[in-house]
């Protein structure tokens, strides 16, 4: 973005030479290749688009050391949740970053961010992060908690990757590679997330049922708590259950995790067929069954398995 009247954005060909002129220190970190692969808001960001980028990748993944993609704040989260997922085994580091002020203006962000993100893939982080601030975060367990502040981004359930300050320290908790590089880019989008709350009418949730939709993700209460007397959401849950359709609850909490099992109202979750989606964020549990749910070779019980599991170290 540039502070120009009337459309603030820059046209594709503009933005290498934008930002190298703003920022002509990356070229002594590491010798840098430029493509504008789609210039757009970020929440206007689709499925093809995160294909687009892991394919992108993949394509070039032996003629570079590090990725680092642009990318606008509001939906970092879901895309670099969606690349984790489709570069398996990934061998090198792919740094997501952007700015809450535009690179053109005095007190910009973008800067040190920018700057940071390519020196961090210069090194041995072989996974999807996000570099926002001073902290380089596990792009699937990252949340973006602040629309206004520098430090916009926090991981809630696992710890930084890397912190700059004076010095770059860059922590032993990254990925071990369990096998060879692998794309797998397909996504199915018939997925929805639904916020519980005091007050709910589930009778407004009946349509579900009859929805083409394979995977409903429950956001509830702590850990994982919704309303079981009055207003009860079980017949739901089962119904949704009976019908094929998984349910995943996560929570409205963003530190901790859901246990279906610690509260009545949970297990009555649990009863009804509903799964916990354990400490993964709402956005990559999202995510994710968009991913599971794409694959051809993955049947119900398989992505009920693969949901409790780690592929990109999404959840403890």
């Amino acid at each position: 973005m540039v502070p120009m009247p009337p459309t603030r954005v820059l046209a594709p060909d503009q933005v290498a030479a934008h930002i190298l002129t703003h920022v002509p220190e990356l070229e002594k970190l590491a010798r840098i290749d430029f493509q504008c692969v789609f210039n757009l808001d970020s929440a206007d960001i689709q499925i093809p688009h995160w294909q687009q980028l892991a394919r992108l990748i993949a394509q070039h993944l032996d003629s570079y050391e590090g990725f680092v993609i642009i990318h606008g704040t509001d939906s970092m989260v879901y895309t670099a949740a969606a690349l984790s997922f489709m570069l398996r085994h990934l061998p090198k580091p792919v740094v997501l970053t952007g700015s809450q002020r535009p690179l053109a203006e005095i007190r910009s962000d973008a800067r040190m961010n920018l700057i940071n993100s390519v020196e961090l893939a210069t090194r041995p982080i072989p996974e999807v992060g996000i570099f926002f601030g001073t902290h380089l975060y596990r792009g699937n367990r990252t949340v973006k908690y602040s629309s206004i502040h520098y430090h916009a981004f926090e991981s809630p359930n696992y710890p930084p990757l890397a912190e700059v300050g004076i010095d770059i320290r860059v922590y032993d908790r990254h990925l071990r590679r369990g096998g060879e590089f692998e794309l797998r880019d397909a996504f199915c989008d018939q997925v929805l997330a639904i916020r519980f709350f005091p007050g709910l009418r589930p009778e407004y949730l009946q349509y579900l049922t009859d929805l083409p939709v394979k995977a409903v993700v429950l956001e509830a209460l702590g850990l994982g708590n919704v309303a079981v007397k009055s207003s009860s959401l079980v017949p739901l849950v089962r119904a949704l259950t009976e019908a094929g359709k998984q349910v995943v609850v996560t929570s409205q909490s963003r530190h901790g995790g859901v246990d279906l099992s610690r509260y009545e109202n949970g297990m009555l979750l649990q009863q009804a067929g509903a799964l916990g989606a354990g400490d993964m964020t709402t956005e990559t549990t999202i995510v994710k069954l968009m991913h599971l749910l794409g694959q051809p070779d993955y049947d119900f019980h398989q992505i009920s398995q693969l949901l409790h599991q780690s592929l990109a170290g999404e959840i403890s």
